[in-house]
């Protein structure tokens, strides 16, 4: 009985070893999880047929930039690598030569974000849309240059996160039809601040939400020290620039902007949100 116990405990030691030189392996191998352990940039592009997308996870913030392509039709004998690289520099990603340049995966319909976002926000309540996910990434590396591994490791990372960790831009079709380097001009995303003033919830949530999906860089989105009945567009440059864009995505073309170059903030612009907000502009 004890040689039998004996000769059991090795086979289990021995798989064990097996295994955790498959994953050593599997790590040194796969270029993806080495960027993600490393903290790198992982950029990856989902190409349809007619569109396309840009997703780049940020391991340190646990944050992702998402680039929709509207426009972003499949031109003929253009390999998968260099379509994801055209992606890329058209939404003002930096790539390389090297392990940084973005990986792909190639589907037979246009990419579907808000699926993603159904799968992210709704998965812990309905653990099948997790299984569903799982079994949709394990089909997609066929048509992928990410090894299986590091599709379970990149779908181990995005299921820790929620919709409100993804910033959402799209690039409209006529910087999708130009040259990568004009595209790259002011590809620079305004950095603003939203404080909501008005006395309604949640109101500095729903429009750092709309303007995240705009393009924007917001860095705060918090409740104001007091309630005030105007709303205000603060600029904090003499470059209005990000003011201007700011007003307008809120639509409050009317309303003027104050410019506060002195004052200290890491902010391009901000917009105080009063009780005379009509919110319905966030609903569009």
């Amino acid at each position: 009985m004890e040689q039998s116990s004996g000769k059991k405990e090795r086979v289990i030691l021995a798989a064990g070893l097996a295994a955790a030189l498959w994953l050593g392996a599997a790590q040194y191998l796969s270029p993806l999880p080495r960027l993600v352990w490393a903290g790198q940039d992982v950029p990856v592009a989902v190409l349809g047929p007619q569109s396309a997308a840009l997703l780049v996870y940020h391991p340190s913030s646990g944050t992702v930039n998402a680039f929709s392509f509207p426009a972003a039709r499949q031109k003929k004998n253009i390999p998968p690598e260099q379509r994801a690289r055209d992606l890329a520099v058209m939404a003002g990603v930096a790539v390389s030569s090297g392990a940084a340049a973005p990986f792909y995966i190639s589907l037979s319909t246009a990419p579907d974000l808000d699926a993603l976002w159904g799968t992210l926000n709704g998965w812990r309540g309905e653990p099948r849309r997790f299984s569903s996910a799982a079994g949709w990434a394990r089909g997609a590396a066929a048509a992928s240059d990410i090894s299986p591994f590091g599709l379970f490791v990149l779908f181990s990372e995005f299921s820790g996160l929620g919709a409100s960790d993804f910033f959402l831009a799209e690039i409209s079709r006529q910087a999708a039809g130009q040259e990568p380097e004009a595209a790259q001009e002011g590809s620079g995303a305004p950095r603003v601040e939203v404080f909501n003033a008005s006395g309604r919830k949640d109101l500095a949530a729903l429009a750092a939400k709309k303007l995240r999906t705009l393009g924007f860089d917001v860095l705060t989105a918090a409740s104001y020290y007091k309630q005030e009945r105007r709303t205000r567009i603060l600029g904090y440059s003499r470059d209005t620039a990000a003011a201007l864009k700011l007003r307008s995505a809120l639509g409050l073309q009317e309303l003027e902007i104050r410019v506060k170059p002195s004052q200290k903030s890491v902010a391009d612009a901000a917009v105080v949100l009063g009780s005379d907000f009509d919110d319905s502009v966030l609903k569009k």
